[in-house]
């Protein structure tokens, strides 16, 4: 454990060392959920508002620097490493299955998902805790039927569900695990699988009253994201999602899982009729914990071979023995947490494209797969390892990342911005501190900041935060499309006066309707050879609103004149 311990500790730092000496900035989503969390709500327009409160309360302990702004969350990938260790214990409750936990941390804990994904503060993060301690707690309330495992089942979803709508995904996990995996009671006539629905529920609540208060803009945004999408699926972007997922796991951690899997197959699923082979509990520190299974029937198992033993080898198991539990049952737990919300995306990636993020939960399950081919879960502590494929696998991940990261301090500025897997975080320090002095010039001190972008807002709000600047959406059609048109558009109000950043050197569209304009000053930041990050600011003055009907209907030049004016 203290290796383990040790390990997660080393990539923690070693990940905040990345943030903190590359140069990087916040990465688009994460300036907004920064800017979400200085107004926080129970919704937002794309996502729930874990996510929001998760990154105020960081910012509260560690500050609103870049990683005062992710520490916390990064701090919740090493969070799920551990619980690892704990799914997997309760899955094969022996020492030797204590230690598959730890090889499945220590994998987790390398693999390229969490590589890159680790350094940002995402609704990933908190949904692949939440999908872990789930699938924690639904394991042992199946097999245990305990209320309290019950309700924790309850709140990880309730608190995955405030993070991100993918946690419903997990009911289909659940609903095969209810009848599926063997306990004292199994299927939905019981009170436990019904007080978890109630407890999830009820921690949703407040984000669905938000929704229900404000049009559900959630819920559209989420179906329009999936059913309505604007990209084009198909076969080939199938293929390149289901690439990326072996790139999210590790290529020669798959090879490694497919070859150890096709030499030495998971207990139990090769053996025809489920019959138990000579025991591999012998040498386990624990053969049936106390309440692991309650009311479960022990099969007969031989402690050595040949004589009885060979008898007893050839007896079926008893399908809710200890040793069917751990040996069939788990392995196909592991996939039932993996499965289907894989099977959802490749469905999406052929209908409309899917990002490859969209299955992350799925790489708990078949990380602790591949770590159970790594070192086996129901053989004796002393029994041989691949120990060479286990260096392998780890090394290979931990070089792929590095290489991943790198590559451009290895290569230099001249390394083309596609195979920079950070550009876009890069450059937008040095911009808005080079247009930050005239924010200071006392004509336009206190004035809006008004953009035609949803990225410059959150930068806008992020980088000149010391300014305390609004930020506000330019929106002529008067759209609700997402979160700052809906609750930040320019008011279509003749007479305000506003400073305007954007990417055009020419906004003309927006310029036209202001009486008096001032370009004030632009920047360009080369990130890479073919990429710079572009800013021009303008001072305007005099809103005439969005449209001429606007101008004339609330300055009053559309009113006839009288004699009296004449």
């Amino acid at each position: 454990m203290w290796k383990l311990l040790a390990l997660v500790a080393v990539l923690f730092a070693y990940r905040l060392w990345v943030v903190r000496h590359s140069g990087i900035s916040l990465f688009f989503d994460e300036a907004q959920y920064w800017d979400w969390s200085k107004h926080l709500a129970w919704g937002y327009f794309s996502k729930p508002p874990l996510i929001a409160g998760l990154i105020w309360l960081s910012t509260t302990l560690f500050g609103s620097g870049v990683l005062g702004v992710k520490a916390l969350t990064m701090l919740l990938y090493p969070a799920t490493a551990l619980c690892m260790v704990g799914l997997a214990r309760a899955l094969w409750p022996t020492s030797s299955g204590v230690r598959t936990g730890m090889v499945a941390a220590a994998l987790f804990m390398t693999i390229p998902m969490v590589g890159l994904m680790g350094m940002f503060a995402s609704t990933d993060a908190p949904l692949i805790l939440c999908w872990t301690l789930a699938s924690w707690a639904l394991w042992r309330a199946q097999v245990t039927n305990r209320m309290s495992h019950w309700v924790l089942l309850g709140v990880a979803c309730g608190v995955g569900l405030m993070g991100k709508y993918t946690m419903a995904a997990f009911a289909i996990t659940a609903i095969w695990t209810l009848w599926a995996v063997h306990g004292p009671q199994r299927g939905l006539l019981r009170p436990g699988p019904w007080v978890a629905m109630i407890v999830a529920l009820a921690l949703l609540s407040p984000n669905l009253m938000w929704n229900a208060a404000n049009g559900f803009p959630t819920l559209q945004h989420t179906v329009e994201l999936t059913a309505q999408s604007d990209r084009s699926g198909g076969i080939l972007p199938t293929l390149v999602f289901l690439a990326g997922q072996v790139l999210m796991l590790g290529p020669v951690a798959v090879i490694a899982g497919l070859w150890l899997y096709k030499r030495q197959p998971a207990p139990g699923t090769s053996m025809p009729g489920n019959t138990a082979p000579t025991s591999q509990w012998a040498a386990s520190s624990q053969m049936m914990p106390p309440s692991q299974w309650k009311n479960s029937t022990q099969a007969t198992m031989p402690s050595q071979p040949g004589g009885q033993g060979e008898q007893a080898a050839k007896r079926p198991v008893v399908r809710n023995s200890a040793y069917y539990l751990a040996s069939v049952s788990s392995y196909r737990f592991l996939w039932a947490m993996s499965i289907p919300l894989q099977a959802i995306a490749i469905v999406q990636a052929l209908y409309a494209d899917a990002h490859v993020n969209w299955a992350a939960p799925s790489m708990v399950g078949f990380t602790l797969l591949i770590a159970s081919r790594l070192s086996a879960p129901l053989v004796p502590l002393a029994a041989p390892r691949p120990a060479n494929w286990l260096i392998a696998v780890l090394a290979s991940n931990l070089i792929l990342t590095s290489i991943t990261l790198h590559l451009r301090d290895v290569v230099g500025p001249t390394l083309p911005s596609k195979y920079d897997v950070l550009v876009r975080m890069r450059g937008w320090q040095e911009a808005f501190a080079d247009l930050a002095p005239e924010l200071e010039d006392p004509v336009v001190t206190g004035l809006p900041v008004l953009t035609d972008s949803r990225l410059f807002i959150t930068e806008a709000a992020y980088h000149w935060r010391r300014y305390n600047v609004q930020t506000l959406a330019w929106n002529p059609k008067q759209q609700r499309q997402d979160h700052y048109e809906m609750t930040r558009s320019l008011p279509n109000k003749v007479g305000a006066d506003v400073l305007l950043l954007t990417s055009n050197p020419k906004p003309d569209e927006i310029t036209k309707r202001f009486a008096i304009i001032r370009h004030m000053k632009s920047t360009s930041i080369a990130v890479g050879p073919d990429r710079n990050v572009e800013m021009h600011l303008f001072f305007l003055r005099g809103f005439l609103g969005y449209d001429q009907k606007t101008y004339l209907e609330q300055s009053g030049a559309d009113k006839p004149s009288t004699t009296d004016d004449q």
